[in-house]
């Protein structure tokens, strides 16, 4: 291997320019192919970060001036591209959902383990600061036993954005709506800070836009823990807000914005505490309205994260098992909505 740890993305949508920048800014990793069947997008993307175009993603996975892969394919995909990959040895970083079934997940992650390669989830948010103080709170007890864990996901798509890419809005290419593609960011910040589910009972709707998944989904959710919480999403309100966390507990209770601490009220907390965890966090913006009007700082974290675990060998901080979860509550909710009855876990089928 090079020093640098050399790239391909396989993918050129919305989010490939995102990583193609987070590449770009990390020291140790080189962007050396962009591959996209269909599309001039890769060319473009390829060519503006001096990186080979190519339209066959077998050739790439095969390539052995290729060390790694990052997944931003549609999501029903992912398992195909990053299998293919593991199995040549090349280490995956793999865009949300991991993958759309649970036991396409499961292949994925005995590919990586039989390969010795490292697989890594994107959740870029579990980087922001205010996500990891949050969770260093609720850890050391600063929040008492948590009574109440809330997600809540206001945000807004137009009609364009789910016809300007067939895929989008489909079962079998999305695997879902406002949830499976959206909201399960916030469910994994959710399950991050709150901890494992124990059952859920849902409903979904498409209220707004033309297209078979959902575009508004809710739960009621009840914890291993004990407490009780709600989960909320759509791609219907206008004109949009940002994602939130609720974690109330009784000693003290913590929200956050789009990974942004906005309100801390801990047991021992000083007023210079408070003051400085709500300082404003340049890093993340928002997709509530634009899925491009997000910052790269976390990405780049995400990616320094991967480079660092794949030369270390240590696990990434989101391993495939971790990125798992969040596909596992999303099929729940899917699961209780078409049943009208409640889903315990684990999820089975």
């Amino acid at each position: 291997m090079n020093d640098a740890l050399r790239l391909a993305i396989l993918g050129a949508g919305n989010i490939a320019s995102v990583h193609a920048q987070a590449i770009d800014a990390v020291e140790g990793a080189r962007l050396v192919v962009v591959c996209d069947a269909g599309s001039g997008r890769g060319r473009d993307l390829a060519e503006r970060y001096g990186a080979r175009y190519a339209a066959d993603a077998h050739a790439v996975v095969a390539d052995p001036e290729v060390d790694g892969v990052v997944v931003t394919t549609p999501s029903g995909l992912h398992a195909d591209a990053v299998v293919a990959a593991t199995e040549r040895g090349k280490h995956a970083l793999v865009e949300k959902p991991l993958d759309i079934r649970l036991d396409r997940c499961d292949a994925m992650i005995e590919a990586a383990r039989r390969s010795g390669t490292v697989l890594a989830g994107v959740f870029q948010n579990r980087f922001a600061p205010g996500v990891a103080r949050a969770r260093e709170a609720v850890r050391a007890g600063r929040l008492g036993r948590l009574v109440l864990a809330n997600a809540a996901v206001p945000w807004h798509r137009p009609e364009a954005y789910y016809a300007g890419d067939g895929w989008r809005g489909s079962w079998r290419l999305d695997g879902g709506g406002a949830l499976m593609n959206q909201g399960i960011h916030t469910v994994d910040l959710l399950q991050y800070l709150a901890g494992p589910l124990a059952a859920l009972s849902a409903a979904t709707a498409a209220r707004v836009h033309a297209i078979e998944v959902e575009d508004t989904a809710v739960a009621s959710l009840r914890f291993v823990d004990g407490a009780l919480g709600t989960l909320h999403a759509t791609t219907a309100s206008w004109p949009g807000a940002p994602a939130r966390v609720e974690l109330y507990g009784e000693k003290g209770s913590v929200v956050l914005e789009d990974g942004r601490i906005s309100m801390w009220r801990v047991a021992g907390a000083s007023p210079a505490e408070e003051r400085a965890l709500l300082e404003p966090d340049a890093g993340g913006g928002s997709g509530s309205a634009d899925p491009m009007a997000i910052g790269i700082e976390r990405h780049r974290l995400q990616m320094e994260d991967f480079v660092d675990a794949v030369r270390t060998g240590r696990a990434p901080a989101v391993p495939g098992t971790e990125a798992r979860r969040a596909v596992e509550i999303v099929l729940a909710v899917y699961a209780s909505a078409r049943s009208g009855r409640p889903v315990e876990f684990p999820l089975v089928g």
